[in-house]
């Protein structure tokens, strides 16, 4: 293991451009991982206010579907009880109470009673909240309070939809006010104290709660991260394996060079010495010896052994032996 974690440095050592080019490329990558898992989590985020914000638009629609109703039918009489007060802003209308035959005493309950009776329930059943509210209330619970007025000044200046997250009782949500239009329907309740047909007289604020929200928010999140560092590491090896093989690659490339011009400078250094023993050779016309650079007299079989890659073996020919072995000759006159 150290071996190879010591070649590996070593390889890179010896190519510092090509693990320059390789940092590069793992920089390069994290930065592409990063900005793609900020852009998914910008995104996952906006994704869930927007799942909010269609909660709370729908929780609006549905609040506008129930009012027409009950303004339609010119409003509705409900039995008188504890908790259903004859409405006090409804004491001009003749008929705003009733009894029936039987004796029981019934009520007038206007479209602005009724939402705010079923905003009491949501808030217990779902955490949803519901507020009727206007810059100039009737009555003084439809005050509204900081958010609201700012949402209600700027609905007044021409928007169609104000929404945003809030702290509200120390937990967030997603708070949303949409203009309360005078519809001709809801005349025979307002009329005498003003209001007119398709004028502005308030907003409808309706508030999410998003710890569900955030709940999904959160398992979107980890598996983000897990995929994008996981995406990160799958990149990173590619990169690191991939610069390795061309290191070793690129080594085994010099290697074989260098391998390669040894070999021509062993060639030409071999040709250099059978160029110089093809030359003119000072020789002894008598001994046959040879003198060196130097000035020495050498063997011919030394001189020539140092020089090239010729070994020399002794023997006699036919003239030198009836010379020397004239005996040897006599007895074998063939040769």
């Amino acid at each position: 293991m150290n071996d190879s974690v010591n070649d590996s440095e070593k390889t890179v050592e010896r190519h510092p451009r090509l693990g320059r080019y390789i940092l590069a490329l793992v920089v390069l990558w994290t930065s592409v991982i990063a900005i793609s898992l900020l852009l998914n989590l910008s995104q996952s985020r906006q994704k869930i206010l927007e799942m909010a914000r269609i909660q709370a638009r729908t929780s609006y629609n549905e609040d506008i579907l129930y009012r027409r109703w009950n303004a339609d039918h010119g409003g509705v009489y409900v039995e008188v009880t504890d908790k259903t007060q004859p409405n006090p802003y409804l004491s001009h209308i003749l008929e705003r109470d009733i009894k029936t035959p039987s004796g029981k005493l019934l009520t007038l309950m206007n479209p602005e009673y009724m939402t705010r009776q079923v905003y009491e329930m949501e808030v217990k059943q779902e955490g949803v909240r519901g507020h009727l509210t206007s810059l100039k209330p009737i009555r003084p619970g439809n005050s509204p309070d900081p958010w609201e007025s700012k949402a209600l000044k700027a609905l007044e200046g021409g928007q169609s939809e104000i929404s945003s997250i809030e702290k509200m009782e120390g937990r967030d949500y997603m708070r949303l006010m949409r203009p309360f239009v005078v519809e001709t329907r809801c005349l025979k309740c307002h009329a005498q104290q003003g209001y007119k047909d398709g004028q502005i007289r308030g907003g409808i604020a309706v508030a999410v709660p998003m710890k569900p929200f955030w709940t999904m928010m959160r398992r979107r999140l980890v598996t983000l991260w897990a995929g994008h560092v996981l995406l990160w590491l799958i990149g990173v090896g590619t990169i690191l394996f991939g610069g390795e093989r061309l290191m070793r690659s690129d080594l085994e490339r010099r290697r074989v060079e260098g391998e390669r011009a040894k070999l021509i400078y062993d060639l030409q250094k071999a040709l250099g010495e059978v160029r110089a023993l093809s030359g003119l050779l000072p020789i002894c016309a008598s001994c046959k010896k040879i003198r060196d650079d130097k000035g020495y007299w050498n063997q011919i079989e030394s001189y020539i052994s140092e020089r090239s890659e010729a070994e020399f073996t002794h023997g006699l020919c036919p003239d030198c032996t009836a010379k020397l072995f004239p005996e040897l000759h006599k007895e074998d006159p063939g040769k």
